[in-house]
């Protein structure tokens, strides 16, 4: 649940001076309360789309969203293709997503103008969603930052195949 006993939020009134801090706590307050909702109310995994594909030393990912842990919207806008790893003894990878915040137009203070959410996506040895619990069809959301396990693949004799058997969280 939430560490913080009183949730806070800017009191806004005529006459009052807004500061880029008050605007701040605002725009915290609000994603973290949006965040809270996802985690609680619907726990983690794929939303929709998502399908993951291996062709030779290609990973396909179709577009889709998911949620994180923490309760991020993980969105995919268009088909997305990562290099497989190397056949470097791993024959098994697993294909995360991360959610990222990447700072944009920085004005000539040097302060970003604007925040892009986007994805990253990495092939790792180890599945980060292992150990989370299942309950009444809804996978339970730690509330920890750390990307989302969507596929395994496997490696066969010369390429890389998407595990069939490997079920990733889905939010019902």
């Amino acid at each position: 649940m939430d560490d913080s006993p009183l949730r806070q939020r800017p009191n806004f009134f005529s006459g009052r001076l807004l500061t880029a801090d008050d605007l701040a706590q605002e725009q915290q307050y609000l994603l973290d309360k949006f965040k809270r909702h996802n985690r609680t109310l619907h726990g983690f995994g794929i939303v929709s789309g998502l399908k993951v594909t291996a062709r030779a030393d290609q990973v396909h990912i179709a577009p889709g969203v998911a949620l994180d842990c923490e309760g991020n919207e993980l969105i995919v806008s268009c088909a997305q293709s990562i290099v497989a790893p190397a056949t470097t003894g791993n024959r098994v990878a697993y294909l995360q997503l991360r959610f990222v915040e990447k700072a944009l137009a920085n004005s000539p203070k040097g302060e970003a103008q604007q925040i892009a959410e986007d994805v990253e996506f990495s092939l790792t040895a180890e599945n980060l969603n292992r150990g989370h619990r299942h309950v009444r069809a809804c996978w339970l959301a730690c509330g920890n930052a750390h990307p989302l396990t969507i596929a395994k693949l496997k490696l066969t004799t010369n390429a890389w195949r998407v595990e069939r058997g490997y079920r990733p969280p889905m939010v019902r």
